[in-house]
């Protein structure tokens, strides 16, 4: 204590001779330095007591008890064995602390037969990671909670005591309908499996797996700015995900819904749907979607984009475009470019539903602007795209629409479900989709060069939107090798913002970033023989504020023959990285200056990047 007091005269008295007294900083720093100091490491298994000190020795028997006790900083181990108590924290961690539940060492850790796997109900900066959750009434729910992680959980079949529609929820706080604080925001969902939540009678597909946001919460539920990646999702009943809310990223997940598997008695449908007022604008982005017995994507609101998806051996079309209710359930404006989709639709007997895509109009109201461009269609049931109703004309441009011609995918024989990886939809290097896709928008401010210029369409872009561990992406001028990262977009003025000096002409076209001479069609990029996925890294925290507690920056979702290399402003080597163990590298940055640094990735493809470090 001593100790903790004296560090607070000592920051407080530099804050007066700087002339600046934060009293909120001071409050962050004093009590990131105190759960620091006082952290505590605690454990759980099957042969303790809730009576000990809950030491590796003398541990506690029950969650609950850890539930109880950990403040943040806190870190509990639990231990091989099946529990029947449910993690749900009294407290919350902070940003440089959280509170921390994971399995001990490699055991195998399993709540089961529990009223929940998690309940966090207004808690923030809690992470939970190596659990299985089992035959629950519910898998998860975070309630009103922000920067929570679940990472490398299983969670796997509805308990039949279970009435619930969805077994896991990321949504507003359901006693209290007042302000958006209520909501959820910025949880981070990746490296999960979902499995197995339907219930009813065959044909009754109901049931979902995860939901984010509530469809019919009134007020609106804001539980915006979700991250979901590098998940499965499979057997849900209804649909694996429903996403009824604004601003969330989808990416590198797989989605498939198919019927009875080992002879379980639920229909799969749909693997995925966004619909309802408060959805809308956001990412999906790498996903597969697979083997559903509807669509791959029930798509009911607007603004969203979709890029680098494959949909494949869907029942119905791969993407169901659907307006519905004005106001409501309105699938307008989407940007759905670079994905592939290959067989979609045999399963369906109405022609509406067919199609590697179909637009439908339902109750008098059609989809309006929405764009498919630079895809790829192949060997879906009634072509490309397929119209149920009086559908108004979309914009539907430069795709590879020879429904009936092979783009040139590697492999599209595979037909197990339980193997993401097929079929494969790269492309071959004789692909005449190399090379071949369009711009996806143009310049409309006048011949210039700057950091800042509009764009006559600026919804095929997201600046990353304030979530941790997403960049803004990176664009290139159509026809020139010029590259920046986007820090800010403007939707309403249709302004973009880099980070770095472009020199552009009036009416030049605009891409993301692409190999070669012009970006390939489809959902990936082919370059001299090497396979190049977008975005395959993840970096993160970025900006590293050293100063709240984050000693690293970690490259997520790497391959063992990777090297990481950083380097200065100047362009001085400043570090790298030994073997990598497993899919993840932690850069210490403890003694590293305050300042702009420079990665770069080299493996099997080179990535470079930015980072920033503030002390």
């Amino acid at each position: 204590m001593k100790r903790l007091f004296g560090v607070m005269v000592l920051f407080f008295k530099q804050s007066q001779r700087n002339g600046i007294i934060t009293f909120l900083g001071i409050i962050l720093a004093v009590l990131g330095l105190a759960n620091s100091l006082l952290a505590t490491t605690y454990y759980v298994a099957t042969t303790g007591n809730d009576s000990n000190p809950g030491t590796e020795s003398l541990p506690w028997l029950t969650i609950t008890k850890a539930n109880q006790t950990l403040i943040a900083g806190d870190t509990v181990y639990i231990k091989a064995g099946t529990y029947d108590t449910y993690i749900a924290p009294n407290n919350s961690g902070i940003s440089s602390s959280p509170i921390v539940y994971r399995n001990y060492s490699t055991d195998g850790v399993t709540i089961s037969d529990a009223a929940y796997g998690i309940y966090i109900y207004k808690k923030s900066y809690i992470r939970v990671n190596g659990i299985d959750f089992y035959s629950l009434r519910r898998f998860m729910r975070i309630y009103a909670g922000h920067h929570n992680t679940i990472s490398y959980c299983n969670f796997d079949q509805r308990s039949p005591a279970s009435g619930d529609w969805v077994g896991a929820l990321i949504a507003d706080d359901p006693y209290d309908n007042t302000p958006a604080s209520e909501n959820s925001m910025y949880n981070w969902v990746h490296h999960c499996t979902f499995y197995r939540w339907a219930y009813g009678g065959y044909d009754e597909h109901r049931g979902a797996l995860l939901d984010i946001g509530s469809w019919a919460s009134s007020p609106v539920d804001e539980s915006y700015y979700n991250l979901i990646e590098d998940n499965t999702f499979a057997y849900g009943g209804h649909h694996t995900l429903g996403v009824y809310s604004k601003y969330n990223v989808i990416r590198n997940n797989y989605f498939h819904n198919e019927t009875n598997p080992d002879n379980w008695d639920f229909e799969g449908y749909r693997a995925a749907i966004t619909e309802g007022q408060p959805g809308g604008l956001c990412l999906y982005e790498g996903n597969r979607f697979g083997f559903s017995d509807a669509s791959g994507m029930g798509l009911r609101t607007p603004n969203n984009i979709f890029r680098f998806n494959t949909f494949y051996r869907n029942g119905s079309g791969g993407i169901q475009v659907v307006s519905s209710q004005a106001g409501v359930d309105h699938a307008d404006s989407n940007h759905i470019y670079h994905n592939s989709f290959y067989y979609n639709g045999h399963l369906a007997t109405d022609p509406g539903f067919q199609g590697g895509m179909y637009f439908a109009n339902w109750s008098g109201v059609s989809p309006v602007g929405n764009v498919v461009k630079n895809c790829i269609f192949y060997d879906n049931k009634n072509g490309s795209i397929s119209y149920e109703g009086q559908v108004d004309p979309q914009v539907i441009e430069n795709n590879w629409d020879q429904n009936d011609v092979d783009p040139g995918f590697v492999d599209t024989s595979g037909t197990d479900p339980d193997n993401p990886d097929l079929p494969d939809l790269h492309l071959l290097s004789n692909s005449p989709c190399i090379d071949s896709g369009t711009y996806l928008t143009t310049v409309t401010s006048p011949n210039g060069s700057g950091t800042t210029f509009q764009v006559a369409d600026a919804g095929y872009f997201m600046d990353g939107w304030g979530i941790a561990g997403v960049q803004g992406d990176e664009i290139q001028l159509y026809g020139s090798t010029q590259r920046a990262r986007i820090i800010s977009v403007n939707y309403s003025t249709k302004t973009i913002t880099v980070d770095g000096n472009i020199t552009w002409a009036q009416n030049q076209g605009i891409n993301l970033a692409y190999e070669e001479a012009a970006p390939d069609i489809g959902a990936y990029e082919y370059q001299g023989g090497v396979i190049v996925e977008e975005y395959p890294v993840y970096v993160y925290p970025n900006p590293c504020r050293v100063y709240m507690g984050e000693r690293f920056i970690t490259f997520d979702n790497l391959n063992s023959d990777d090297i990481v290399k950083v380097f200065d402003i100047s362009g001085k080597l400043i570090h790298k990285s030994g073997n990598i163990s497993g899919s993840t590298y932690r850069w210490n940055v403890n003694n590293i200056s305050s300042g702009i640094y420079f990665y770069t990735i080299e493996g099997n493809y080179k990535i470079t990047g930015k980072v920033v470090v503030i002390k």
